[in-house]
């Protein structure tokens, strides 16, 4: 920084001003002068100052990181239900040669209430149980049922608060099921089952993402508005 001060004092007896301002070529110069008197009083002075433009500054190589931005997201996860449903349930046994016979109901009738527990339907020696369970909405109609195979030597069984599946038939003297089928016939049974089923359901989540990094940039620095100061 360079600035240069010349002061002078100057007593007399007229009162006189004046200044002067001149630019030239990225160089400041300003110069003033007063003068005044009173009763032969007075005083004056002058000042210089110069000002250089900067010289511009680069930096090279810099990596800008462009931080977290965050964003509300829509959610899929897989979770569990207890449904209740109101069905029909019919059952038959296939032989050997896929065949399929009446299979031989358990106890008579056709609800089936929360409370019962045990065999619905019974097979004979050498087959297999297929049953057919369809939505009941007060007519029996088995066009869209889902169908459920048990091995041999299982029972279609009711329980466990409205769950049916297949176990093991309980062991019965020979000819059990013929004898079943003269007492109840073949028919359907219509009960309430619940069944634990899995679905895709959503939830809203915040989601944070880096955002882009500039790298290898280059700034310039000019110094400013005030330039360079000697």
């Amino acid at each position: 920084m360079n600035v240069n001060v010349n002061v002078n004092g100057n007593a007399n007896g007229n009162a006189n001003a004046n200044s002067n301002a001149n630019s030239n070529a990225g160089r400041g110069f300003i110069g003033a002068r007063s003068g005044g008197g009173f009763y032969g009083g007075g005083g004056g002075g002058s000042a210089y100052v110069t000002v250089d433009q900067p010289y511009p500054t680069t930096i090279n190589g810099l990596n800008v990181e462009g931080g977290v931005a965050r964003r509300m997201e829509r959610v899929a996860f897989e979770a569990r239900r207890r449904v209740e449903k109101r069905v029909v349930i019919q059952a038959f046994c296939i032989d050997a040669r896929n065949v399929p016979h009446p299979a031989s109901q358990v106890r008579p009738g056709r609800d089936v209430g929360l409370d019962y527990e045990g065999e619905l339907y019974r097979c004979l020696a050498g087959t297999y149980l297929q049953a057919t369970i369809a939505d009941y909405t007060g007519e029996i109609d088995f066009n869209h049922g889902e169908s459920l195979r048990c091995e041999r030597g299982q029972a279609l069984w009711f329980g466990n608060g409205g769950t049916v599946e297949c176990r093991t038939q309980k062991a019965e003297r020979d000819c059990n099921e013929r004898s079943l089928l003269r007492r109840y016939g073949a028919g359907v049974k219509i009960l309430t089952m619940f069944r634990e089923e899995t679905y895709t359901d959503y939830r809203e989540e915040w989601v944070e993402e880096a955002a882009a990094m500039v790298s290898g940039a280059t700034m310039t620095l000019d110094g400013g508005v005030g330039g360079r100061v000697f």
